[in-house]
């Protein structure tokens, strides 16, 4: 009996200790934007949130969490530093800090120094960014310690630094631009040292009429048959699927791509769809199912005059493609044919992304507004939930908990 008692208490301490790290990566489980939380109010007032702290920089970065542990990246225009924030999840107490020093660079009007999410596992929160001439990549244990760091010489972007590393088949991967060697690669690190796994380089025209078109999307995983791929994406090389244990290419379709991918990949099941676009507008999109040939099925190809977004990450949930532009408009279509199902103005300027939570689709806005809107039915808004200053980042959910980082201010809602 007595075994038994403990067998059980172990299944449900584990089982919780998954639950809670369910948010270790920029939009969540596979970047596919959904949360696990029930109670979430629609309309989100002052009196839900569980605690709310000031933060002492900026940073479009989204948290990411590991069992209790909430991170967050920050920069601080004043001490001209990075840094990387632990707090305790259930209490926004401040455990601890990690900076490091960061010269100013080229960035895009709307960039920051703190734009790339981090990704955590058990032991380390690995970051990657770039450092003007250079791209880096550092991890840090859980009580705040560098345990290493690799850095890439003449790695670098237009609009500065933004795509960010993901844990795929046990390997750290990211993918890195240099606009003056005109050169891209897909890169997998070990976690436990740092040391490349392997790297996959790009193709980019030798032409130099042609621009180098850097890469801000996150990457995915994807089953091709019976085998993981990593999904990364790319305008002069459109879509690979990579092996994550020794970087060979297991599919790849190449497209008809001359904008810039920014919004990142939107994945549900083998259905995989992703934007092209530039000026704040998503101009080109494909959707592709993943098979077990080399060669994925192109599903549909959408243009400009289809509802797409640019900066925010299209959602897929039950069969249903949700585009939300930057401008304020949601069009949602059907994943399997592009049909539109409808196009709504929400209203607002928005660069999050929209992510589900407890049924509903949550989407913050620069103009520091949450907008919730109804996941399955007629297009309906649930609540608008104003708050003190913009979002840039997409929020998090993990623990039951709601985590919203604007521009002044982190803070979390529990479920009820």
């Amino acid at each position: 009996m007595k075994n038994w008692f403990l067998l059980v208490l172990s299944v449900f301490v584990f089982s919780g200790i998954s639950t809670a790290q369910e948010w270790n990566r920029f939009r969540g489980p596979n970047g596919t934007g959904k949360g696990d939380i029930s109670g979430l109010p629609p309309q989100i007032n002052k009196t839900d949130y569980d605690w709310r702290v000031k933060l002492n920089g900026i940073g479009h970065s989204s948290p990411v969490l590991w069992g209790d542990k909430l991170f967050l990246t920050i920069y601080d225009p004043k001490k001209e530093e990075r840094r990387l924030e632990c707090y305790q999840s259930k209490s926004g107490k401040l455990l601890w800090q990690w900076n490091v020093p960061v010269d100013a660079h080229n960035l895009h009007k709307y960039n920051n120094f703190a734009a790339a999410t981090p990704t955590a596992d058990k032991d380390h929160v690995y970051l990657v960014w770039g450092n003007g001439e250079k791209t880096q990549a550092t991890a840090i244990n859980h009580k705040g310690k560098e345990v290493w760091q690799r850095e890439w010489p003449a790695f670098s972007s237009d609009h500065g630094n933004a795509t960010s590393p993901v844990l795929i088949g046990g390997n750290l991967v990211f993918h890195t631009d240099s606009v003056q060697e005109k050169t891209s690669r897909v890169v997998a690190l070990n976690t436990a040292d740092g040391e490349t796994v392997w790297e996959v380089e790009r193709v980019t025209s030798a032409d130099e009429k042609v621009k180098h078109v850097t890469a801000y999307n996150t990457p995915v995983s994807v089953k091709s048959g019976d085998k993981e791929t990593v999904v990364a994406l790319q305008t002069n090389d459109g879509w690979k699927g990579i092996d994550p244990e020794d970087g060979k290419i297991h599919w790849a379709f190449p497209g008809d791509y001359t904008m810039r991918t920014v919004g990142s990949i939107a994945q549900e099941g083998d259905i995989l769809f992703a934007t092209f676009g530039s000026g704040g507008g998503g101009k080109d999109a494909t959707a592709l199912r993943i098979n077990d040939t080399k060669k994925p099925e192109v599903l549909y190809e959408l243009g400009i005059k289809d509802g797409l977004g640019y900066v925010p990450t299209p959602l897929i949930h039950k069969g249903r493609l949700f585009l939300w532009g930057d401008g304020g408009i949601l069009t949602c279509r059907d994943a399997e044919t592009g049909e539109e199902i409808y196009q709504e103005r929400v209203n607002g300027n928005f660069f999050s992304s929209p992510i589900l939570a407890d049924g509903k689709i949550y989407c913050a806005s620069r103009d520091g507004e949450i907008v919730c809107v109804a996941a399955e039915g007629p297009f309906q808004i649930l609540g608008r939930s104003r708050l003190e200053s913009g979002v840039n980042a997409t929020p998090a959910v993990a623990n039951n908990r709601l985590f919203v980082r604007t521009d002044t201010h982190l803070f979390s809602v529990k479920g009820k």
